[in-house]
């Protein structure tokens, strides 16, 4: 008797058997006891997850001769042609090498024609987004209006591809990757009954190395099975072409270093072992999604499916990396693997990525500017320490407002005493020159608060003390108000790095420091360049929505 490969020995035969998509097995176990059974289904998801088994057990529990039972007996006629891939009533089509027109028409012409001896015809259609549109629009009238007699079940791990219109037209089902660790237990599980001798860890790394799919690590299994001997985690290694988590940690040390050579050679010799080429480029965008998480989210390791000890490896690693690096990281990888679909060297696009990824100043594009920009900020040590977490304030009940007042101005802190948020660097031009980008960073947060602003402008910068103008008496109260400094602070933080204490005054307050005579006495306006935010000014509000005008504005004597 020739060979069986393990994943077709152990391929799930009852709905109880699919691992990893009870919410898909549920959900059509219901389907038949209710007699609710769809005359379309669109199976869609990662390589290897169980579409095709699930798409022959559901034709198995429809024709079983005890059905239809969504627990087929796996034993009468029925059951054992369609288990073989036999049955008459059961028709595989692979949309790969069938793809044209005349292959579909031809499928499609016996859809009239009776179940030769079961219930129901099953018509499954694998890796259907392969088919042309002429295809597909074959498929669809008889997909829209089928005989009671027929069931169509499109099977795909690219649903982005299928029509619409043939979508629209079926129930879908996504297929999830299946957990690691329930493949490392399958795994066990088979090892045992194939008394194979594997360590643990093997079958872990083999889990992993699998991503999601039950196919793929029953093939490595089956590899490993021809050792003849106790399988170690060394030998899934060897056999795999060495751990991918030594290659990509070896890699993004590289990466954190800026060695561009070295990152040329962890290329070289990951795919001098065979990788594909976008597998390294998936592989690394992985490992980068773990350092991000690693770096912003501390307790999401439960997230990440590696070893403790590769876990505590990354977490190191990602203290060499800002939060901005980490994305700038991932942006770029995947543009490179979006741009594998149709460029011919793929190697090439890999090493671009990230040799921008390691050197800024070889990324023409914005976020290479970006790069460049935080680079220049630590090393004059203007970055700030990490934001904290703005507290909510709570509702107060506010009194009648009485007569508008020129806010108080905060005392300055004592001379001689910097506040440690505030760098020695940043001067009064720096804040003058940033104030357009900082009244941007905060727009973005709130587009009242920017109406209070716009316009506005600094006027004296000292010891970390910032005293800004406003238009009237009225925009000088309401940003004195902490929220609003808090969000203007944010901004400052966000374009040069600083954190002052900031007070308001009006335009033309008695308050208002002098000016002096070299500076540009100019109000900073960016109405030109954001029309549309004036409209959030309560002022212009008030003239546009009650016909109002202004009779007297504080500091502007008409």
């Amino acid at each position: 008797m020739a060979y069986l490969a393990l994943y077709r020995k152990y391929r799930s035969q009852t709905f109880d058997e699919i691992l990893g998509q009870e919410h898909i097995s549920s959900t059509l176990t219901n389907a038949i006891r209710e007699d609710k059974v769809a005359h379309a289904y669109l199976f869609t998801g990662p390589r290897g997850t169980g579409k095709t088994s699930t798409a022959r057990i559901l034709a198995k529990a429809l024709n079983c001769e005890k059905g239809p039972t969504p627990e087929p007996c796996g034993v009468c006629n029925s059951c054992v042609a369609i288990a073989n891939g036999s049955s008459l009533d059961v028709i595989e089509l692979d949309a790969a090498s069938h793809s044209g027109v005349e292959d579909t028409r031809e499928i499609l012409q016996g859809v009239a024609l009776a179940p030769a001896g079961g219930r129901k015809k099953v018509y499954v259609i694998d890796e259907v987004h392969m088919l042309t549109t002429p295809s597909f629009n074959a498929l669809l009238k008889t997909l829209e209006e089928p005989p009671e007699h027929v069931i169509f079940i499109l099977a795909t791990t690219e649903a982005h591809k299928v029509l619409h219109t043939i979508q629209s037209r079926t129930q879908r089902f996504d297929f999830r990757p299946i957990p690691s660790e329930v493949i490392a237990k399958h795994l066990a599980d088979v090892a045992a009954k194939e008394s194979l001798e594997v360590d643990p860890d093997a079958l872990d790394i083999v889990a992993r190395y699998a991503e999601g799919g039950m196919r793929d690590a029953l093939s490595t299994l089956d590899q490993l099975s021809s050792f003849g001997r106790r399988v170690t985690a060394g030998d899934v290694e060897h056999l795999l072409g060495g751990r991918k988590e030594d290659a990509f940690a070896e890699l993004f040390e590289a990466l954190a270093r800026g060695d561009l050579g070295n990152i040329f050679w962890s290329v070289h010799s990951t795919v001098a072992q065979g990788a594909d080429v976008r597998q390294v480029a998936r592989g690394a965008l992985g490992h980068a999604r773990s350092l991000l998480l690693l770096r912003t989210a501390p307790g999401a390791e439960q997230l990440i499916e590696s070893s403790p000890a590769d876990r505590a490896t990354m977490a190191a690693q990602a203290e060499h990396f800002t939060p901005s690096q980490l994305l700038r990281i991932v942006d770029l990888l995947a543009k490179a693997l979006t741009d594998m679909r149709d460029a011919p060297n793929h190697r090439l696009l890999l090493e671009v990525a990230l040799i921008r990824s390691a050197s800024p100043d070889t990324d023409p594009a914005p976020t290479g500017l970006l790069g460049r920009i935080e680079r220049l900020e630590r090393r004059i040590g203007i970055e700030g320490p990490p934001p904290q977490a703005e507290a909510t304030p709570a509702p107060v009940t506010r009194a009648p407002r009485p007569a508008p007042v020129a806010a108080p101005t905060p005392a300055p802190p004592p001379q001689n005493e910097r506040p440690s948020n505030v760098p020695a660097e940043v001067g009064f031009g720096h804040i003058k020159d940033a104030w357009p980008q900082t009244l941007r960073e905060v727009s973005k947060a709130s587009k009242r608060v920017h109406a209070l602003l716009n316009p506005s402008r600094p006027l004296t910068y000292d010891d970390g003390a910032l005293v800004a103008e406003v238009q009237s008496d009225f925009h000088a109260e309401e940003m004195a108000g902490d929220r609003n400094r808090t969000m203007l602070i944010d901004a400052l933080h966000a374009s040069l790095g600083i954190k002052p204490q900031i007070s308001f005054v009006a335009v033309g307050s008695k308050q208002a420091p002098p000016v002096p005579e070299d500076e540009d006495s100019s109000v900073v306006d960016i109405s030109d360049t954001t029309p549309a935010e004036a409209d959030h000014d309560p002022i212009e509000l008030l003239k546009k929505g009650l016909g109002a005008e202004v009779v007297e504005s504080h500091g502007d004597k008409r």
